[in-house]
């Protein structure tokens, strides 16, 4: 099959829908984001890339903790009105039921089934973007989706991101079984 080159621009391959928590000026905000990704396996490292304007920067600056919070597909229209008003003019605070366990500045969201802490390690300019690498301190999750020990996807649904299509979707089913299947 003939490929077609689509020039310089973003990728859209599917990702993870998250809802990127701060303490800014004392209060828990929220906001959602899709370049979400691990960076480190050991120390367990995540990294959160935003533009340079939004809200939620401020916090994360300002007191080194965020949250990443997963919510699953049933949270769709919520999370999509987390990223269309600012924290700077809503409360958006009052969209989920906030809780906190090692840091009062990373607030979690009781809702979503997933949720991970992180202190600030550092902050990458690229572009009009910051990436914010963090250590992971904490994942919560509900035992509902918890099997075996391990997080178990078709328990989350977590929500994905068409970035290109501005389309969410669900995680489709499992068809093999990484580092394993390319043996047999």
């Amino acid at each position: 099959m003939a490929k077609v080159n689509l020039g310089s621009g973003i990728v859209n391959f599917p990702m993870p829908v998250a809802v990127i928590g701060s303490t800014v000026a004392g209060k828990a905000n929220f906001m959602t984001a899709a370049w979400v990704s691990m960076v480190s396996y050991s120390p367990a490292k995540l990294a959160v890339t935003l533009g340079n304007h939004h809200h939620t920067n401020k916090g994360i600056k300002e007191n080194e903790t965020f949250s990443v919070c997963f919510p699953s597909t049933e949270h769709m229209k919520i999370v999509d009105l987390a990223g269309l008003v600012t924290g700077e003019k809503v409360d958006k605070s009052t969209y989920f039921t906030v809780f906190y366990d090692q840091s009062d500045t990373a607030p979690l969201i009781e809702e979503f089934s997933l949720s991970v802490e992180c202190k600030l390690d550092k902050i990458v300019v690229s572009g009009k973007n910051e990436i914010f690498i963090g250590d992971i301190v904490g994942i919560h999750a509900d035992e509902k989706v918890i099997v075996n020990g391990k997080i178990d996807l078709d328990q989350l649904n977590p929500l994905i991101l068409g970035q290109m299509t501005t389309e969410y979707r669900s995680l489709g089913n499992k068809i093999g079984q990484a580092w394993k299947i390319g043996r047999e």
